[in-house]
């Protein structure tokens, strides 16, 4: 049966089947110089499958170290937040120089309502009017 696919692995597996089934074929010499380049070929794709599968082993280990750095530095960098912001306080614009935002003020509002707006009403009870807070 056939092999099918399109992937180099397998194109490779195809590769190599007709090399194998040539090599002891009489009556080829025609096609020698092709199957010698196929047989090449096959070999120089086995080793450059085998240097992808170390590079992606590599990567996979590289790709593991750069997250546990990472980890490791977002934690430093909020021990040496918390320094900082100890010296200098949670809303001191100088840390704005080391990377890290300030804490807003908070503002707060007037207890006063502002002029030109109604106060809200208030329901007295059944079948009373309702009052006003300025009317009281």
């Amino acid at each position: 049966m056939a092999i099918n696919g399109n992937s180099l692995s397998e194109r490779v597996t195809r590769w190599q089947v007709v090399v194998e089934n040539l090599r002891e074929a009489e009556g080829l010499s025609h096609i020698a110089a092709d199957l010698q380049r196929l047989e090449e070929q096959v070999a120089e794709a086995r080793k450059v499958q085998n240097q992808l599968e170390d590079l992606r082993s590599q990567f996979r280990a590289q790709t593991a170290r750069v997250r546990k750095l990472a980890i490791e530095g977002d934690s430093l960098r909020a021990r040496i937040g918390a320094s900082l912001r100890s010296k200098h306080g949670f809303t001191s614009e100088a840390l704005i120089k080391y990377g890290f935002k300030p804490l807003r003020v908070p503002r707060r509002r007037s207890k006063k309502p502002e002029a030109g707006t109604t106060p809200p009403a208030v329901q007295t009870g059944p079948g009373q009017p309702v009052k006003t807070q300025a009317a009281e």
